[in-house]
């Protein structure tokens, strides 16, 4: 493994990845990207969550903190920050993947700066219906506007595209609709497809916010488990996967750390970044 005391930037996915049991960031990791944020290193939520969740999030942690939402539409210099970056659908290509998802008979979700709206709304999971109900409450999601048909054309800035499932096998069928398409697609779970505007991705949000912040890409390090992580890892000067991760992630990985909910993140970052003790 390369100079990790070096590094001057740091992005962290969130689910599966700075997040330990549900959406709980152990205190190892509060304490490791407090030390980094102490020496001057800067920090980057990186996730296909929505900016308004992150954006609490990160306030929670520490001051000053990249976010960097929609797997990369959106990059925020830090919470009521500038705006860095964004990029939206085209009308025809959102209207292209929004009848994919629609004849795929799958809750989906399109996001936007102004709110949500959500496809199919009578087929969402339990698990998801749970968590919209929360993110509603906490102002975590803005307003959820539910949808009777495919047709996107009315709304702009869309983000992002998001289809919820619990079922592997119409997962893999909604998969291989969209390769049919020749539309690119990544997942942050196995429960879920998302289909991003062309161009964007993690790996590209990561060398733009490097280069916004005047930090060489060899000085960054990411942390990712899933798919969507994948391009992240790779452009990173420095791509670390969680134990937990999928073989596809850990295959592009230069190092792998113990699992999210041990606090991997952290532990990592303290070892090899800060030189500092676990205590554990």
């Amino acid at each position: 493994m390369g100079q990790l005391a070096d590094v001057k930037l740091i992005c962290m996915d969130m689910d599966g990845t700075l997040f330990g049991s549900g959406e709980q960031i152990p205190e190892i990791n509060l304490y490791a990207l407090r030390r980094a944020r102490e020496r001057g290193i800067r920090l980057a939520l990186v996730s296909g969550r929505n900016w308004r969740f992150l954006a609490q999030h990160a306030n929670a942690i520490a001051p000053g903190i990249a976010i960097v939402s929609a797997n990369g539409a959106r990059i925020d210099e830090q919470p009521g920050g500038k705006c860095i970056f964004e990029a939206s659908f085209t009308p025809v290509f959102a209207d292209k993947v929004s009848r994919v998802l629609w004849d795929s008979g799958l809750n989906y979700e399109v996001y936007t700066d102004r709110c949500n709206y959500s496809f199919r709304s009578e087929r969402v999971t339990p698990q998801h219906a749970s968590s919209l109900k929360k993110y509603l409450q906490k102002g975590q999601v803005a307003r959820l506007v539910l949808r009777k048909g495919p047709e996107v054309s009315d709304i702009s800035g869309i983000y992002k595209f998001v289809a919820f499932c619990d079922e592997p096998e119409r997962i893999a069928a909604l998969q291989k609709a969209l390769d049919e398409k020749e539309i690119v697609h990544s997942s942050s779970s196995a429960q879920n497809v998302e289909v991003m505007p062309e161009g964007v991705g993690k790996g590209r949000a990561v060398a733009l916010l490097a280069r916004h912040f005047g930090i060489p890409i060899g000085d960054t390090l990411a942390f990712g488990d899933y798919t969507n992580d994948i391009d992240m890892l790779k452009s990173a000067g420095h791509g670390i996967a969680m134990e937990n991760a999928v073989p596809a992630l850990k295959a592009v990985a230069e190092a792998l750390t113990c699992d999210n909910r041990s606090g991997g993140v952290g532990r990592f970052i303290l070892e090899h970044v800060l030189e500092e003790p676990t205590n554990a």
